[in-house]
This record gives structure tokens, sequence and C-alpha cells, in this order.
């Protein structure tokens, strides 16, 4: 415990003003990453960068100071492995969906005035 509130979580680096998440992105491919991102903005101030080719660098910057960003991004981490699934889904589903989406629209009669 860091501060008696939450776990501190070992694989998140400190930095001048800032926590820093490094993510494989072998294991969460860029657009997970950024969806994830995205999720967050209303959380925290979230700036990415890389120093290796198969690695991205969070920095979490609070949005209100004095706040423990500690939770922020353990649920960051969370929301990684659920967007990591929804992309596997999302590759695993394709040829099914769009063989939905084509069957709709052979049936549909778009000539037909409403």
């Amino acid at each position: 415990m860091s501060d008696g509130s939450s776990p501190l979580l070992h694989w998140v680096e400190p930095g001048p003003g800032c926590l820093r998440l490094t993510i494989n992105t072998a294991l969460y491919p860029e657009t997970c990453v950024f969806r994830t991102c995205y999720v967050f903005t209303d959380r925290a101030y979230l700036y990415l960068r890389t120093e290796t080719p198969h690695e991205i660098i969070v920095e979490f910057r609070s949005k209100q100071h004095q706040e423990n960003l500690h939770p922020v991004i353990g649920d960051f981490c969370n929301e990684l492995v659920n967007q990591r699934i929804r992309l596997d889904l999302a590759a695993e589903t394709q040829t099914i969906r769009q063989m939905i989406v084509a069957q709709a629209f052979s049936e549909a009669d778009f000539d037909e005035p409403h």
C-alpha cells in the first residue's frame, strides 16, 4: 500500500508530476491502447510516446491536483484487457458478420418507394 488507500502498482514508474505505464504492443496492439486511452480522457491527462518499436509509454497526469492515480491506472489496465478481448472477438466473428450483412442487403428491396 502506498498511502493506505490503494495498492502500489509495481509495474508503474513514477515520473516528474506523472506516473508512467509501459505497454507491450505485442500483447496490446495500438488499437487497444488508443481505445483505452479514449475511455480514460475524462479521468486523467494522457500522454503517449515510444522509445522502442514494441512499446508504448502512457504518462498519466492528474486532472485534479493531489489525486491518487494508482486506482486510475489499475482501471486502465483492466480496460486494456477488455479492449483486447473486443478486438479478438471482432476478428473471430468478422466472417459471420459479413455474411449476415450481405444476406440482409441481398434480401432488401431498394427500388420500393416509401
